[in-house]
Parts: structure tokens; C-alpha cells; sequence
């Protein structure tokens, strides 16, 4: 009878013990959930707040980039165009600096942006003057120094925008590491009294862990996200399409007014389309990552530009070059793909990974039609395909 009553008083205390740890287990986990959703919560506001900051700071960079644009143009309704844009962009600025002040500063977000208002009243008039004064006067040496003071205005507005994100930036990042350790600390807790419910704790915990798995990828991503702040292709590393059109339409201007040659090369892989079939399109990524390499590494100039044009096609714009000078660097930009010596066992061009490229030069004029220039080089890189691939066709 004694050991019945002794056996049975254990299994109530056992049973008991067990039921404290699942208890105190869900209590935790419950606590641990919150403060997930809650970590989530700022995450969400955050992001929001280094949205806006990134919008704001593009709507200036824009500005600039208008200012110095007007001073590079001699017609007097393209000058007018670019104040219209110009100005528009306040009004994003403005717009995105509204949805900003919405959201709960930091006391030190709210000093930073406060510091970046101030720069911006100090140098707003000098901007705007010497905005008014290109577009109305043109090209006159004696708005140079008021040119001059608006370029260094924007400068200093983007130096303080600059510093405005990287408040935020760290703000973000402080309050995703407590978060962090909240969550470390909650789910260290609930491990040490599940002890005695294992299956519990063993759903409760991958649970938890899911959702924390989940919680800082949204943070890396994030992370990523704010660190491709610029126009480069996300795979290649070089400049991308968008990149690429602007930078186009800059030197045609610049060599229609300077009377020099403008040269351009289109590069197309041979038989892509096989290689991805065969090696899939993991191998296929990194087989044009390492093409842009090796073309980065041959187009050495400033002033010229490498950019991945679309899928397996990529693009090089040479101002100041006439066609031996481009027709030098196409040759080098094959010969660099195929020492690659990457293997292609299913083209009929050769064993390894070979391109083709068209190569056109032009002395842009006012009348001449810029896409005259693509169609050249696409039909002379037609042209190379035809004759084998692996091959470069001037005219």
C-alpha cells in the first residue's frame, strides 16, 4: 500500500512537473511570438523610413544631375526642359519627406533630418539661381560663379541626405540586433523548461525558429536591397540597360558638339540558348558573369562604358574612338572570352564559349537619327553570326 501511494505520488508529481514545463513552455513561447511580431512591426517601419530617406535623396540626386545636364546643353528648350523636370523633383522630394515626417523619428533621425533641412534652405536659392540663370542666359561666363555655387549646394544637400540615411540605416540595424537578442534570449528560456515536455518544446521551438528564420531574411533582404543603390546589372556587376540608354544619349550630345567619333559595339554569346539547356541556367549565370568580367577588363577607358544589354547580349560605347581604335577593343573582348576556355559542348562554333560582335562608328551630327547607329551594329553582328560566329564584322 505504502509503495502504491509512494509510486502514485510521484507520477502526480512527475506529471505535474511535466505539465509546469508544458505551461511555462507555451507561456514563453507566446512571449516569444510577440516579441517576433513586435521586432517585425519596427522592421516594417523602419524599411518604410529608409524607403522615403532613398526617395528623397534620388529626387536630389535627380536635381543635380539636371542642373549639371542644363549646363552641358546649348538649346535653349532642351535647358527649359530640364528646369520643368528639375523641378519637379522637388515635388517628389517634398512628397517623400512628407510620408517620412508620418512615421515615429528617433530623436537622432529627427536631429539628422532636421540638419538636412537646414542645409537645404541655406542652399536652395543658389541652387535655384543658377538653375534660372543657365536656362536663361546659356552659356555666359558670367554665370560661372553662380553655377558654381549652386553645384556645391547640391553637393552639400547630398552630403547631408547622405547622412540623413545613414542614421536611419543604423537605426535599423540597432533595433533588428536587440531584436535579435530578445528573441535569443526568450527562445533559451523556453528550451531550459521544456525539458521535461519534449514534443512540445520540439514544436513550439520549430515554430519559433521558423519564424525567426523568416524574420532575418526579411532583414537580409533588406540589407541587400539598400546596398544596390546604383544602375549596375544585379548578376554582371557592370551597368545595366537603363544605365546603358542614358549613358548613349549623353555622348551622342557631347560628340554631336565636339564633331568626334562615336563607336559601338554589340556582343552576343553564341548558341546561349544550348548552353543553358545543357548546363542549366545556375552555370549559365555565372558563364555571363565572368563574359562582363572579362570585357570589364578590356574596356579600360573612363570615358567608355560596358554594359549587359539583355540576356546574353551585351553592349560597349566608345566615344572619342574611330572604327580601328573600336574594332581593337572587339577583338580584345573576343580574344578575352575565349580564353575563358569555358567549356560549350554542345556549339557548333567551337569547344568553348564564344561570342560575336558588330562594330559601327558614326561622326554624329544634329540631323543624324541615333538609332541608325543600333541597327548598323545589330545588322553587322547578324552579319558575324552569319559568317561562323566567333567572329567581329565592321564596316
Amino acid at each position: 500500500m505504502f509503495r502504491l501511494i509512494h509510486t502514485n505520488a510521484i507520477l502526480i508529481l512527475g506529471f505535474g512537473a511535466i505539465l509546469a514545463c508544458m505551461l511555462g513552455s507555451i507561456f514563453i513561447g507566446m512571449q516569444h511570438l510577440d516579441t517576433t511580431r513586435d521586432a517585425w512591426l519596427r522592421d516594417a517601419a523602419f524599411r518604410e523610413k529608409v524607403r522615403a530617406a532613398f526617395l528623397m535623396r534620388e529626387a536630389v540626386r535627380e536635381r543635380s544631375f539636371r542642373l549639371t545636364f542644363a549646363a552641358t546643353l546649348d538649346d535653349f528648350f532642351e535647358r527649359d526642359e530640364q528646369r520643368n523636370i528639375f523641378n519637379a523633383k522637388a515635388i517628389s522630394f517634398l512628397t517623400a519627406r512628407d510620408a517620412l515626417s508620418k512615421l515615429n523619428l528617433t530623436t537622432a533621425e529627427a536631429q539628422a533630418l532636421a540638419t538636412l533641412m537646414d542645409q537645404i534652405k541655406a542652399a536652395r536659392p543658389g541652387i535655384e539661381n543658377a538653375m534660372s540663370a543657365i536656362v536663361e542666359q546659356g552659356h555666359d561666363a558670367s554665370i560661372q560663379e553662380l553655377l558654381e555655387t549652386g553645384l556645391n549646394g547640391q553637393s552639400l544637400v547630398i552630403e547631408a541626405l547622405n547622412a540623413f540615411v545613414e542614421v536611419v540605416e543604423e537605426s535599423s540595424l540597432r533595433e533588428a540586433t536587440i531584436a535579435s537578442k530578445a528573441i535569443a534570449d526568450t527562445q533559451q528560456n523556453m528550451m531550459l523548461l521544456s525539458g521535461g515536455a519534449v514534443a512540445l518544446a520540439l514544436t513550439i521551438g520549430i515554430i519559433v525558429l521558423g519564424r525567426e528564420g523568416r524574420f532575418k531574411a526579411r532583414l537580409r533582404e533588406h540589407r541587400d536591397q539598400l546596398a544596390m543603390l546604383s544602375t549596375t546589372d544585379a548578376l554582371t556587376g557592370i551597368a545595366n540597360r537603363r544605365h546603358f540608354d542614358e549613358f548613349f544619349k549623353l555622348a551622342w550630345r557631347q560628340t554631336t558638339r565636339s564633331n568626334l567619333p562615336l563607336s559601338l559595339i554589340l556582343i552576343d554569346v553564341d548558341h546561349f540558348k544550348l548552353y543553358n539547356d545543357e548546363y542549366g541556367h545556375a552555370v549559365g549565370d555565372t558563364c555571363l558573369t565572368a563574359i562582363a568580367k572579362a570585357m570589364d577588363e578590356v574596356v579600360v577607358r573612363t570615358t567608355d562604358l560596358v554594359a549587359r544589354f539583355g540576356g546574353e547580349e551585351f553592349a560597349c560605347i566608345l566615344p572619342d574612338t574611330e572604327t580601328d581604335g573600336a574594332l581593337n577593343i572587339a577583338e580584345g573582348i573576343r580574344n578575352a572570352v575565349a580564353e575563358l576556355n569555358i567549356e560549350h559542348s554542345e556549339s557548333s562554333t567551337a569547344s568553348h564559349v564564344t561570342v560575336s560582335i558588330g562594330v559601327a562608328t558614326c561622326h554624329p551630327t544634329p540631323e543624324d537619327d541615333p538609332t541608325l547607329l543600333f541597327k548598323t551594329a545589330d545588322d553587322l553582328l547578324y552579319k558575324a553570326k552569319q559568317q561562323g560566329r566567333n567572329c567581329v564584322v565592321t564596316a
